[in-house]
């Protein structure tokens, strides 16, 4: 008789890789939909605008193994929220005191796009990269026209990585027979990202779906406020460390993310210091964040924290580049920020679920009624 693996002490999780599952695809898709908007705002000479190009092309990242018909649909959902948030981010960059209606309007944003990720099934599911996508935009100045420019280049990139997505699917038919073979292993309806199936099966219905969405806005708006308040740069590096853990449903998952995110996170910064000191720029800047993009698609489902090896400096060069800031500050503010916004998140992971741990205890219990009399012999 078989008997279940035994689990694995939890600090050994955090170094676990999984499958590699056809990454290579999702990498090459990634990095062509990104390589193709930077080296044309790049030969039209404003590589300002090199993160509304970026940012644009992110919708190539949804939908990483799912059937073309439902990633495509998956793309376009996110290609729309994304574009949305460039704009949006280019309306708040030019607001007074902006810098609070980021973490205002941000923490909106998040509980907004948190739905649309549930209603879409987003595949990486939450509101991680629209809310990056607004924040940062937010938070560079916005010049002549950028409102215009800004929907224009992302909504240019983001018709580019659907493109990509979709010849793919026609060039590569082994990708297609993997993907049937994948789906026959699992449940019709289920999800092909893990984080996907276990928020699926483990998710509560009506009200508490929308509280778990609008504790990504709580998170943000906590996250993001200390670290206005404190005077820290770039306060939006801990609004996304603070959704980032909450896109896991149990809060053993929630902590196992916010390790991976803290561990690689600093690895990644030691990565982004030696890169920087290099000073890259024009078509240099555009391959080392093409590299960067394709390196971390390789891993992001595999290791989340070692991905982060290559996410972490492939967010400070794309920022470097549109708005170059001085290096050392860069760093010592992604350091302090993701700390900040770890710690928020995983006290508001652990209060929700203390809340909804007593409910579904007293629910329990209501159910079951008074015990029955034990019967006498």
């Amino acid at each position: 008789m078989s008997s279940a693996a035994p689990a694995l002490p939890w600090w050994k999780t955090v170094f676990v890789f999984g499958p590699h599952a056809g990454s290579h695809r999702v990498a090459v898709r990634a990095g062509i939909s990104v390589v193709v908007p930077l080296v044309t705002v790049w030969a039209l000479g404003h590589v300002e605008w090199s993160l509304y190009a970026a940012f644009g092309s992110f919708a190539a990242l949804y939908g990483r193994n799912v059937r073309y018909r439902h990633r495509f649909l998956m793309q376009l959902s996110a290609a729309v929220v994304l574009v949305g948030a460039v704009v949006l981010g280019v309306v708040v960059a030019g607001m007074p005191s902006h810098e609070w209606w980021i973490v205002g309007i941000g923490a909106a944003w998040a509980t907004l796009v948190a739905v649309l990720s549930d209603v879409f099934r987003w595949n990486p599911p939450g509101p991680l990269f629209g809310v990056f996508a607004l924040c940062a935009v937010a938070s560079v100045p916005p010049g002549p026209d950028s409102l215009l420019i800004a929907f224009v280049v992302s909504s240019g990139a983001a018709v580019v990585s659907l493109l990509v997505g979709g010849a793919g699917s026609v060039i590569v038919r082994r990708a297609r027979a993997d993907e049937r073979v994948a789906a026959s292993a699992r449940p019709a309806d289920a999800p092909s990202n893990p984080v996907a199936r276990r928020r699926t099966r483990l998710l509560p219905d009506g009200d508490q779906r929308l509280a778990h969405a609008a504790r990504f806005g709580v998170a943000a708006a906590l996250a993001g406020g200390l670290s206005t308040a404190l005077g820290i740069g770039h306060p939006y590096w801990a609004m996304i460390a603070a959704v980032v853990p909450l896109v896991a449903v149990r809060l053993s998952h929630s902590a196992l993310r916010a390790t991976h995110r803290i561990v690689g996170t600093f690895l990644g910064l030691i990565l982004a210091a030696i890169l920087l000191s290099a000073q890259p720029s024009g078509l240099a800047a555009i391959a080392l964040v093409v590299a960067l993009q394709i390196a971390a698609e390789l891993f992001v489902t595999r290791n989340y924290g070692f991905a982060l090896l290559f996410v972490t400096p492939l967010a400070l060069v794309m920022i470097d580049v549109a708005h170059p800031t001085d290096t050392a500050t860069l760093i010592v503010d992604r350091l302090v920020e993701t700390a900040l916004g770890t710690v928020v998140a995983l006290l508001v992971a652990a209060a929700t679920w203390a809340i909804w741990g007593r409910r579904d205890r007293a629910s329990t219990s209501r159910s079951r009624g008074p015990l029955p009399a034990t019967p006498t012999a």
